[in-house]
């Protein structure tokens, strides 16, 4: 009879990376700003303050979306969208941030690639002083668990 092969196992990083961390949260930010016009800490913390002035319709919404910045005419309350706004008012919440992504895409996506060329070529031509650091100063420190 045939051994049958064991499944491939997959492989976990075994350092948390401050540096893969730091880029991560660039990307919520560039996300989070260009739908829901906040940063992803107050996303999650900010105040439920966000409601329709007058009867709403999503045609209304998408002709008064514009591009990073500015206000809707139609809202009351903060311009930005929390998750308490969303689970306040879900229809008026998806509405506006749906509005926001489309108009918005281009702008996060030339951001988001700019973001992560700048942490690839900085990665690479810091190499030598982050693996020093690393090295000599968290890994005493922090343990072998963490990175820069």
């Amino acid at each position: 009879m045939v051994r049958r092969r064991k499944a491939k196992r997959t492989r976990r990083r075994k350092t948390f990376s401050l540096l893969n961390a730091a880029e991560s949260f660039g990307y919520a930010t560039i996300l989070s700003q260009g739908i829901f016009r906040t940063n992803p800490v107050n996303f999650v913390l900010g105040d439920t303050d966000l409601s329709p002035s007058t009867t709403w319709t999503p045609e209304g919404v998408a002709g008064s979306s514009n591009v990073l910045g500015g206000t809707f005419l139609e809202s009351v309350g903060g311009d930005q969208i929390t998750l308490g706004d969303i689970l306040k008012e879900p229809g008026y919440a998806f509405a506006v941030s749906s509005r926001r992504a489309m108009a918005n895409a281009p702008a996060m996506a030339i951001q988001s690639i700019a973001l992560g060329a700048g942490f690839r070529i900085m990665k690479r031509l810091l190499r030598a002083p982050l693996n020093n650091v690393n090295r000599n100063l968290v890994k005493p420190v922090l343990g072998a668990g963490v990175r820069i």
